[in-house]
């Protein structure tokens, strides 16, 4: 099932499916009692950013899962709607807390009803029995860093191959770091230097460098810069939201990444630890609704260095990125005791 997040919609199927769907939603989040505020935060982005529709939340019906297929079903037959609502659901019981019994029950209910692929309750399921290495295993198969290395094998041949395993062993590519300090110098406004001056703002080490990222990861970097996102765990999470909006891969599979980081505390970056509740739920689908513009995959199908030398502005407008609405936020400097 491919999944699109850009796909559009009839003014008539689009209030259809938000309240089919935000039932569907709802009945997650009330399953425990009130829904929790970041539930809610969730949902009311889905609502506003995916759906784009006026919709009171509190007067959405709980539904039984026969009921959530059913309404469905009478807005669109298509599959894709159910596929869409079930990761929904997962994801606001993601948000909801501790994975639970009662809830996983209620998704395996609801992918059966849908008669739809349980992929994405099988992860909650992992998650619930925190089996983190599986989590793991599927993130890395299915998300984002896969494509990202594998375009940068196609891009670079054997040598950025090699280089990879180089900079992952822990050891210097001094070609590759040269390569990319030379982006220092690139003309103030290009998006060269853009990603050279996002790179020194946040203290991070150019790929190449010794303990620096491998050179698939700075793929993810240049969608920092090109969206304008900054470098907090919200601020990731907006990112990733606005990766799944371009990408040709479930956006599912592409948020997980971030959810696993920063929400439920399942360490899938090699840089930094798993953290618990840092996403704000609102970036996560302004940015998947961010990205839904853009008319290229970002990660997949550019060389970033094709374009370094353009303006920053240019290369937005070249790939359709629409200005985000709000400004990049960055972790407050550490105090530094005299």
């Amino acid at each position: 099932m491919v999944i699109h997040p850009g796909r559009p919609l009839s003014s008539e199927l689009r209030r259809c499916l938000a309240e089919s769907g935000l039932s569907c939603l709802m009945t997650v989040a009330r399953l425990r009692g009130e829904p929790s505020q970041r539930a809610l935060a969730g949902i009311c982005a889905i609502r506003d950013h995916l759906l784009q529709v006026d919709c009171d939340l509190q007067q959405r019906p709980s539904l039984t899962p026969a009921a959530m297929a059913q309404a469905v079903s009478a807005c669109d037959p298509d599959p894709e709607w159910k596929e869409r609502i079930l990761r929904g659901m997962t994801l606001v019981a993601m948000f909801d807390g501790e994975p639970d019994s009662e809830i996983l029950s209620l998704l395996d209910a609801a992918a059966e009803a849908f008669g739809v692929d349980a992929r994405p309750v099988k992860t909650y399921r992992n998650v619930m029995l925190d089996r983190q290495m599986i989590v793991r295993f599927d993130i890395a198969r299915r998300g984002f860093l896969r494509q990202a290395i594998e375009a940068t094998v196609r891009d670079g041949g054997l040598p950025a191959f090699a280089s990879t395993l180089k900079v992952l062993s822990g050891h210097e590519d001094r070609s590759m770091l040269e390569r990319f300090q030379t982006l220092r110098g690139y003309p103030p406004g290009s998006f060269g230097k853009a990603y050279a001056d996002f790179i020194e703002r946040n203290d991070f080490a150019f790929p190449g460098a010794t303990g620096g990222p491998p050179p698939p990861v700075f793929r993810h970097d240049c969608c920092h810069v090109l969206g304008g996102y900054g470098t907090t765990a919200a601020e990731e999470g907006g990112v990733v939201g606005f990766q799944a909006g371009f990408e040709r891969l479930d956006p599912f599979d592409v948020i997980m990444f971030v959810m696993a980081e920063f929400e439920l505390g399942i360490g899938v970056s090699p840089f930094i630890p798993g953290e618990w509740r840092q996403l704000d739920p609102e970036r996560v689908f302004a940015g998947l609704e961010h990205g839904s513009h853009v008319n290229t995959d970002l990660i997949r199908d550019i060389d970033p260095w094709d374009h370094f030398s353009d303006p920053l502005a240019v290369v937005r407008d070249r790939f359709a990125i629409p200005a985000r609405g709000r400004s990049p936020q960055y972790p407050e400097p550490l105090a530094v005791n005299h």
